[in-house]
């Protein structure tokens, strides 16, 4: 299980959690409520929105690897002041 931290216009943080063994995406917004849901996919399509997506415009905050351990990658959030999201 991965957990990534997406930064939104107006210093909003959405939480991305993609579940390898679930199948799962899940985007959560800055209150916890989910925006968007994705169940029954397979590794294949997770690792390619994780490699193609989320390493582009998100900070991946930990990682729950094979021994159940916790790791971090730390990068600083970077604001996207971008007029196609306003």
């Amino acid at each position: 299980m991965s957990v990534w931290l997406w930064m939104q216009p107006g210093n909003k943080a959405w939480k991305v959690i993609l579940d390898y063994e679930k199948g799962t995406i899940v985007v959560y917004d800055e209150k916890g409520e989910i925006l968007l849901e994705k169940r029954g996919l397979s590794r294949a399509v997770i690792s390619i929105v994780e490699n193609n997506f989320l390493a582009a415009v998100a900070t991946k905050l930990s990682e729950f690897g094979e021994e159940g351990g916790l790791s971090t990658e730390s990068k600083s959030a970077i604001s996207i002041d971008n007029p196609m999201y306003l």
